[in-house]
């Protein structure tokens, strides 16, 4: 099978901005999936995010509105998902960046890089230049997320539906993660497969860096001091603080569990609507009739 050139790549995702925009407009769960591993995973308080494969910025935008303090870059090879994604996606920390990520390509290191639903469409023979570009890229304590579907999935589509395939359709498995890792010097630090559509038709997987453990140790136990504690207290006498601890294992260094970031990235029915107007102006679609199929990735 032959590999498409760069161009062909470009022209395929500029004609389809039409169902990118209807991926935020109907919040297609195979996103919404990924943007809640993606607030369990990154770190406490990212500085630097790089989004890889951006489209048309919906998920850069939710991340910058997120970690407000956090500079976002949305990088992506469709010149008209990057003309979208300025004009309709747009905070004081998010900027878009038109081209290939290479070794080099952005000055500076990045805390937390996200690939959602790109990495399958890496080919073979360059994915060693998109390792190289992380490796030089991630920070010594950065994680990199990505989202993929699994061989399964992708063997159903060519079976099934061929039709809605991209140019480029690579497996990526558990031995391609781990190779990923290894060419990124990182750690495999979580991989899970789930279901979308179909069980285990998806997967999520992080690598990471990180200088050294960090210590999981006991934490006090805070009583109530409420109203009603304090006349507890009055009565039976004030439970003893300092005698009573318990195990909270809580955030940790490897998974911290931040619902308020998973509240952050969440985007009303209304939003959605407000922008998903403004991004159907800004791509000069008027009757917008985006196929909503069970593998829509782009």
């Amino acid at each position: 099978m032959s590999i498409p050139s760069i161009e062909t790549v470009k022209e395929f995702y500029d004609e389809r901005i039409e169902g990118k925009i209807a991926d935020f407009t109907e919040s297609n769960p195979r996103i919404e999936a990924a943007v809640e591993t993606l607030a369990e995973w990154a770190p406490v308080k990212p500085k630097r995010i790089l989004e890889i494969g951006c489209g048309i910025g919906a998920t850069s935008w939710r991340m910058a509105k997120a970690w407000p303090g956090a500079e976002v870059i949305g990088a992506d090879v469709s010149s008209a998902s990057i003309k979208v994604a300025q004009t309709c996606f747009k905070l004081p920390n998010l900027s878009y960046f038109q081209g290939l990520i290479k070794e080099g390509t952005l000055s500076g290191k990045f805390d937390f890089i996200v690939l959602m639903d790109v990495y399958e469409h890496i080919a073979l023979k360059d994915r060693p230049t998109l390792h190289a570009a992380i490796e030089a890229a991630l920070d010594d304590d950065g994680r990199v997320f990505f989202s993929v579907p699994t061989p399964d999935c992708l063997q159903e589509i060519r079976d099934h539906d061929p039709s809605i395939l991209q140019p480029v359709e690579e497996d990526v498995g558990p031995t391609d993660v781990l190779k990923a890792a290894e060419d990124t010097d990182t750690r495999l630090l979580f991989y899970r497969e789930i279901g979308i559509w179909c069980y285990g038709d998806y997967a999520h997987f992080v690598l990471g860096r990180f200088k050294s453990l960090a210590t999981v140790g006991l934490r006090r136990f805070r009583p109530d001091t409420g109203l009603k504690n304090k006349l507890k207290g009055m009565v039976k006498g004030h439970p003893d603080a300092e005698g009573d601890l318990f195990d909270y294992l809580g955030s940790d260094r490897l998974r911290p569990m931040n619902r308020a970031i998973g509240d952050a990235l969440k985007v009303s029915s209304r939003k959605r609507r407000e922008l998903t107007d403004k991004c159907l102006r800004a791509a000069r679609i008027r009757d917008p009739k985006a196929q909503a199929g069970h593998h829509r990735r782009v």
